[in-house]
């Protein structure tokens, strides 16, 4: 575990017990809210969380070695989280080294202000630092996003259709090589 003292912001590494299977849920729940409400139908997120978030596929995804989830905390509340795996495509010019593929890293609004982000992506990198290169991808019209990551040293390396809940979105892949 670590923490932040300032902020009372800390990170924990989660499994699939019973109480990491219930904090993924919420959060996923309350961060798919936010973030697709308006832009996907009431039917289309509760089929992205279904498909996403329901008990059975997080124990799959957690249950192996090549995928880990962090969960960052704010005065001892789930504040997000970032998911990781080094199972994934990758771009033709990393095929020979070791990559870590950042799925999905989401905190909630009320936090977006608090640092939780910021402490969760130095996390991330302090992690993955033994991998040669790490990959993300965004949606290309949150480009308050895509600035995130190329603070923390992605660059755009090319464009992709990404599909949430059946629908298709153009988006940028992220890419940063570690030194």
């Amino acid at each position: 575990m670590t923490m932040n003292m300032e902020n009372k912001i800390k990170t924990k590494f989660t499994i699939a017990s019973e109480e990491g299977i219930a904090i993924l849920q919420e959060l996923g729940e309350k961060r798919a809210q936010e973030k697709y409400t308006g832009l996907l139908s009431p039917s289309q997120i509760e089929n992205y969380l279904f498909d996403k978030f329901n008990t059975d596929t997080i124990i799959s995804n957690l249950n192996t070695f090549s995928n880990q989830l962090i969960v960052v905390y704010v005065e001892d509340q789930p504040a997000g989280y970032a998911y990781f795996s080094v199972n994934g495509e990758v771009p033709e010019a990393l095929k020979d080294k070791r990559v870590v593929h950042l799925e999905d890293m989401e905190v909630l609004d009320a936090y977006k202000d608090s640092g939780a982000k910021e402490f969760l992506m130095e996390k991330f990198l302090n992690v993955c630092k033994s991998y040669e290169a790490l990959k993300s991808r965004e949606r290309i019209d949150v480009q308050d996003h895509i600035a995130f990551y190329e603070h923390y040293g992605f660059q755009q390396k090319g464009m992709e259709e990404i599909s949430i809940a059946g629908v298709t979105f153009p988006s940028v892949i992220l890419i940063r090589e570690n030194p």
